[in-house]
């Protein structure tokens, strides 16, 4: 038990330790003070990037070292310091150790994702160095499709304003005008379009004064192979104004370069500078370039003051200089600059240096295969561009072939909206036509019903008013019966007629009702009783219409119950759906119906038997509305059998 409990509070201890060790390693990561440092030698070794190359390598390790031991998860820190490494080297024309750099920066993105802030812009500005490299090398094609994947990709656009975005954008923009210039001899048709985007866009690119020499230089080049010697010349003299500035400024690259271009844009403008003074700009560039060391650009000074030595006659002075660099060098080692090598091997066989033939001809092999080469990687450059223009050309098509279809679509769409909207119309005036066409059917079905009852139920009472041997007290019952025909046929005619009677439904007490029928019906017959029971309910429905209703079922129950009673009653009714009614009863003793005729009984579009009247007809209409108007359920029926009377109901709404 005593070993297990050992064992367990060792597993514990150890448990402990791997957290503690775990949050202090966030902690170490996230710490601003360590991050904070690692910045600091970032940005020292990015200001000595075109100053003092060395000095950004050793920076630019030290910030590699510093992030292994105290920020390995810092990622952004450790591309920052890799391509500031990789640059140093190129500036250095160490092609070797730039191309490994490089490779850490590839190797870091794919790996460590999770950590990158600023992968995406920090690989934009990988691409560009490893173009820069390819431009030395003349692999022209694969330098350019670097540049259009970056164009394409949009990343340079994502966060204007930004410091590390302005730098990439200015290399972007450098690394463009000086493969237009150098490369393709400035014979691409967009680069005064490429010039002015640039100068549209410079004001808002400001990342130190180093870089705002490098873009002036490319700038310069740019506007010298569009014609424009005078424009290249107003961006050398900037540069010379920030070179004023200065000894924090002073940057003997710039210094040097400066100093090259302003001798070439002179030599286009003829009769401004003496060819000896151009001769001494060139002269003084080379020696400021043997002073940084570079060797790409010590060839590229000799080759260019040698060049315009023997261009003004000067072939002792081409000899000196060409023989300090072949003193330097040695013999000829290739370092992956194959145009600025032809140049260097076309200035050695025009000065006549040779000092033997077999000396001569190796000269000119050497210039042969670089010439071979060269060629080889520009026609597959061209090669590249000719995809490139069909592809831009057919994605042009498309885009407008898109465009069109998108244009013609939304056509079709507002077309097709319109048709809608026209067959919504037209549906609503239709069924507005359809139920204007049942309306007037309707009434043409009323008027012919009316007529139809009027002469039923009038013809019989005429007769009798014709008959010379009618009495005055039948005369008078006569009349009293046809004045109510006529009293049921205006209301009839009002409620079935639409916009007729407007029903004003109200809540009163039944009782009212029945005290106010009994006032208006027909006299009983002798031997009949009419007897109304006392009711206590109350109804929501149409005063006048219940009236009618009711006194016209009342008269009708009197005219065919020859002797006995009539009797109006009434009762509460409780729906399914908990909704409360009345039910009105009038029934008699009369004569009664056939199934046939109770058939028949409310029918206005049926013969109407002659044993009833119009008033049923009536009573069916004012049912409709109150059926309409209040709630659903409100209805009016018959039970009746021959010879054993009828019952007439009625249901409405309770108050």
């Amino acid at each position: 038990m005593y070993l297990c409990s050992v064992k367990n509070k060792v597993i514990y201890s150890l448990f402990v330790a791997v957290l503690l060790l775990s949050a202090c390693q966030k902690r170490v990561a996230t710490d601003p003070l360590r991050r904070a440092h690692a910045d600091g030698l970032n940005k020292e070794a990015f200001m000595y990037r075109y100053r003092q190359p060395d000095s950004c390598i050793a920076l630019s390790q030290r910030a590699l070292q510093y992030i292994q031991d105290s920020l390995p998860e810092y990622v952004d820190g450790e591309l920052r310091a890799l391509n500031n490494m990789a640059f140093a080297y190129y500036q250095k024309s160490d092609r070797t150790n730039a191309n490994l750099a490089l490779d850490r920066v590839d190797k870091t993105i794919c790996l460590r994702q999770e950590g990158m802030r600023n992968g995406d812009i920090e690989g934009v500005i990988h691409n560009l160095l490893r173009a820069r490299l390819l431009q030395r090398d003349c692999r022209l094609a694969d330098c350019y499709r670097l540049l259009y994947d970056i164009d394409r990709s949009g990343i340079l656009d994502r966060n204007r304003g930004h410091l590390l975005y302005n730098y990439a954008q200015s290399e972007y923009y450098i690394t463009s005008l000086v493969l237009n210039f150098h490369y393709r001899d400035g014979k691409e048709a967009d680069v005064r379009t490429l010039l002015h985007e640039v100068e549209a866009r410079r004001a808002d690119l400001r990342v130190d004064y180093a870089q705002d020499m490098a873009l002036n230089y490319a700038l310069a080049y740019g506007w010298q192979s569009a014609g424009e010697s005078t424009t290249a010349l107003d961006y050398c003299e900037r540069n010379f104004d920030i070179l004023d500035l200065g000894p924090q400024t002073f940057c003997i690259f710039h210094y040097a370069n400066t100093l090259q271009m302003m001798a070439l844009a002179l030599r286009s403008v003829p009769g401004t500078v003496p060819p000896d003074s151009v001769l001494a700009l060139y002269d003084q560039a080379r020696s400021v370039f043997f002073d940084y060391g570079d060797p790409y650009q010590m060839l590229g000074g000799t080759t260019s003051t040698a060049r315009f030595a023997l261009l003004i006659g000067d072939t002792a002075f081409a000899h000196e200089v060409l023989g300090e660099w072949r003193s330097l060098r040695g013999s000829w080692q290739p370092f992956s600059a194959p145009k600025m090598e032809l140049g260097y091997f076309d200035v050695l066989l025009r000065s006549r240096m040779a000092s033997s033939p077999d000396q001569a001809r190796v000269w000119y092999e050497h210039h042969a295969e670089l010439q071979d080469l060269i060629k080889q990687r520009e026609r597959e450059d061209f090669a590249l561009q000719q995809t490139l223009a069909t592809a831009n050309r057919r994605s042009r098509w498309m885009s407008r072939t898109a465009l069109g279809f998108g244009v013609l679509t939304l056509l079709l769409l507002g077309l097709t909206l319109l048709l809608w909207r026209n067959a919504l119309r037209l549906r609503r005036e239709k069924r507005q036509l359809e139920a204007a066409k049942r309306r007037d059917v309707e009434r043409i079905a009323n008027v012919e019903t009316c007529l139809s009852v009027m002469r039923h139920d009038i013809s019989p009472f005429i007769g009798y008013l014709r008959s010379p041997n009618l009495t005055p007290e039948v005369r008078s019952e006569v009349l009293e019966q046809l004045l109510r025909t006529f009293d049921n046929i205006k209301n009839w005619t009002r409620l079935s007629i639409p916009s007729g009677l407007v029903f004003n439904a109200s809540r009163f007490p039944l009782q009212e009702v029945f005290d106010e029928v009994r006032t208006q019906v027909i006299r009983p017959h002798a031997g009949v009783e009419l007897r109304f029971e006392a009711s206590s309910q109350t109804l929501w429905a149409d005063r006048l219409l219940t009236v009618i209703l009711l006194r016209n079922l009342v008269n009708n129950a009197l005219q065919h119950t020859a002797a006995g009673t009539v009797s109006v009653s009434s009762a509460e009714w409780l729906s399914e759906g908990g909704e409360r009614f009345v039910d009105i009863t009038v029934a008699d003793t009369g004569s009664g119906m056939s199934a046939e005729q109770q058939e028949s009984l409310f029918r206005a579009d049926r013969t109407i038997n002659g044993d009833h009247g119009f008033g049923l007809i009536l009573c069916r209409y004012i049912i409709k509305k109150h059926d309409d108007q209040t709630r659903r359920g409100c209805k009016l029926w018959a039970e009746s059998a021959e010879g054993r009377g009828t019952t007439m109901h009625v249901r409405l709404a309770e108050g």
